[in-house]
């Protein structure tokens, strides 16, 4: 789906009822297939993370397989989720590969047990209002710089920024209150 309208109408009647699991999964995937569909992304190249009650840590609520996977402290001086959420605004990173980050969850197996290393980096906060609850990140991965693709624009940011604006208030009706990654 690529029309924000229609996911925005789509929001309103899963949303209507406030929080349940399915709920929030059905807006997490939708989410994610919103930005893979304007993007041209596979499904492991977004990624979804949200706070926790105390916002110490962001836990990833997509993709499935990051879910289990561990949580990123807020205060990590080397994880390009926790500066893009202290800094309180959108980056990218076209040269993500050479910048300091924390290289952790780019081993972990994705779909069909592919390792694809992260080549570029889009990301921007998840805000309702004045409350701030998570980062989005979109990535163009590849086994080499060549197979990652083009580029993000300011124009894309600036798409993903206009976009994610209408989306928060709906993840934020069905955000669970305990939100924390699944741990095993």
């Amino acid at each position: 789906m690529k029309d924000i309208n229609l996911l925005l109408e789509k929001f309103k009647m899963i949303t209507g009822g406030g929080h349940s699991d399915t709920a929030f999964k059905s807006v997490i995937n939708d989410i994610a297939k919103f930005y893979c569909d304007n993007f041209d992304l596979e499904a492991d190249e977004v990624a979804i993370l949200l706070t926790d009650k105390d916002n110490m840590v962001l836990s990833f609520a997509y993709p499935e397989h990051l879910v289990n996977a561990g949580m990123i402290p807020i205060s990590s001086p080397d994880a390009f989720a926790a500066r893009v959420y202290k800094l309180n605004k959108g980056l990218i990173e076209n040269n993500f590969n050479q910048m300091k980050h924390l290289h952790l969850f780019e081993f972990i197996k994705g779909p069909g047990d592919k390792i694809r290393k992260i080549w570029k980096m889009m990301s921007t906060v998840l805000r309702a209002g004045d409350l701030k609850f998570g980062i989005i990140e979109l990535s163009r991965k590849g086994s080499a710089v060549e197979e990652a693709g083009e580029d993000f624009s300011p124009e894309n940011q600036e798409f993903l920024e206009d976009t994610i604006i209408e989306i928060t208030p709906y993840l934020l009706k069905v955000l669970p209150g305990d939100f924390r990654g699944k741990l095993v």
